[in-house]
């Protein structure tokens, strides 16, 4: 019979204390958003011609996007060799440019070693002659006591906290304190062992020749295997006592992240001690600038080639090209270039025009420090969001039913419509005019080409650039075209209207 207390044997398993609730619905939560990662990123493959239901799909969807497109070409054996051809010659050249940059980096830092050493003071020489001198001289000592096993551990443990004082004080770096410590204790035992074999060579012999030989052979082995001994202590003890001098501080992590002065300073990755020091975010952001920007001339020269790539895509994956057919070759593209810088002073006034409402914004959020940094971030990833459609040509033949969200959002404050800001709305609307269409695409489906502009933000990183950029924007022309309200796609020898963008 059922009592009161009875409780299904499930219910005890998983749920029968609030901590199994708690951990079943983590679990239950962690495998749904699992499938939901899963369905956008399979949808292609899985159903074609319909956008996936949900916004996690949906992002996943544009992420993967770039990937299955590049699949469909690439299965191609006619399009394969020249994408093999064209993405190996641009990544060889971009590597050779950083291992150039690497090395001239390397050579530079061992100069400023070779300089700095050269510019030691005469305070520095005579205390670092003096340190070896105390050293040597505590060795000497150690040789001295020979014989003696209490007077030679007290000489053995007077070396080593010398050579641990000249570490400490700067005499001496800590390495080459442990290193001095160590030939001083070789040298005085090599001493010792050469005066106890001369010692025995003028003592009589006695027995037979073989038996005097063996004798002094297993001393010599047994002196041998003592000084060795004794240089690796000496050694080890200095070393444990100067690993916390920070040159030669080898504990934790073999990769570090070396602290950084105030200010602006660009402080290359270095190996020190065994241990790899990252370097500066500075030294990286000039870096991967400089790498970025070879990447875009590489780009610029062999642009000929990602059109053709491009070209095929469309055609494996059943988006009507946008490119027409050429032969590629490496050129510089004059007005593709001016075209190209046109473009990006556009984006950077559409990004400048949104700053004072983000400073305004800002205001009641001045107890969060990085309030700027995170509005002007997603400000400008909307722009990405709005170029990244805007690869497409089908992007600028998009209805328009309505003014930019931004500038509806302002308008419905009219609190905000004095002083200086009373035409703010209309010169938000003004500059952002000419880009209305792709704007009406990424409204009508932001979260698909939010996964695509993360996608492109990321393959922008050297050398992925060189990989992903011919499927940008197909996958960008794919994802209008399954929009409702799209019109349909231009026939082969039309022209789409004119807009300076695109790629």
């Amino acid at each position: 019979m059922k009592g009161k207390d009875f409780k299904p044997l499930q219910e005890e398993k998983d749920g029968g204390t609030p901590s199994g609730r708690g951990d079943s619905r983590g679990r239950n939560f962690a495998s749904e958003l699992w499938g939901e990662v899963r369905g956008g990123a399979e949808h292609f493959q899985s159903t074609k011609g319909q956008l996936p239901k949900g916004r996690i799909r949906q992002f996943f969807y544009g992420v993967a996007l770039p990937f299955h497109i590049a699949r469909v070409t690439l299965a191609s054996p006619a399009v394969r060799p020249t994408y093999v051809k064209v993405t190996a010659i641009q990544t060889a050249f971009l590597l050779a440019i950083a291992a150039g940059w690497a090395f001239h980096l390397f050579d530079g830092e061992q100069e400023a070693k070779k300089q700095e050493r050269r510019k030691e003071t005469p305070e520095a020489r005579a205390a670092r002659e003096q340190a070896q001198a105390r050293i040597e001289q505590r060795a000497k000592e150690l040789e001295a006591a020979k014989g003696d096993p209490a007077a030679m551990k007290k000489a053995l443990a007077a070396l080593v906290e010398e050579a641990v004082n000249a570490g400490k004080t700067g005499d001496l770096p800590p390495e080459e304190a442990a290193t001095t410590a160590e030939d001083a204790a070789d040298e005085a035992a090599t001493a010792v062992e050469e005066a106890k074999e001369e010692h025995a060579a003028a003592e009589p012999q006695s027995g037979s020749a073989r038996n005097a030989d063996e004798t002094a052979s297993d001393t010599g082995d047994a002196e041998d295997s003592l000084g060795d001994q004794i240089s690796a202590i000496v050694r080890a003890e200095v070393e444990e006592a100067l690993r916390d001098v920070p040159e030669a501080n080898a504990k934790g992590p073999r990769v570090q992240k070396e602290h950084q002065k105030k200010g602006f300073n660009v402080d290359a990755p270095k190996v020190r001690n065994g241990i790899f020091f990252l370097g500066s975010w500075e030294f990286w952001a000039l870096f991967f600038g400089s790498l970025s920007a070879v990447q875009w001339i590489v780009v610029a020269l062999s642009r000929d080639y990602h059109t053709v790539l491009s070209r095929e895509a469309s055609l494996a994956t059943g988006v009507p090209p946008e490119d027409p057919e050429i032969s590629p070759r490496v050129r510089l593209n004059v007005p593709w270039l001016r075209a190209k810088f046109q473009r990006r002073w556009r984006a950077l006034m559409l990004f400048l025009v949104g700053i004072p409402a983000i400073l305004l914004l800002c205001i009641p959020l001045c107890w969060f420090p990085k309030s700027f940094t995170i509005l002007s971030s997603v400000w400008g990833f909307w722009w990405l969001l709005v170029f990244t459609a805007a690869k497409s040509d089908r992007a600028w033949m998009a209805p328009v039913t309505r003014p930019p969200w931004f500038v509806r959002v302002w308008s419905a404050l009219p609190a905000l419509h004095v002083g200086p800001l009373r035409n703010y709305a209309a010169r938000l609307a003004r500059r952002s005019e000419g880009v209305a269409a792709p704007i009406a695409v990424v409204e009508r489906q932001p979260w698909v080409f939010a996964g695509l502009a993360l996608t492109r933000f990321v393959g922008s990183i050297p050398p992925f650039r060189c990989f992903t950029r011919p499927f940008i924007p197909v996958a960008s022309a794919h994802l209008i075209g399954l929009d409702p309200m799209q019109p349909p796609a231009l026939k082969s020898g039309e022209a789409p209207p004119a807009h300076g963008a695109g790629d």
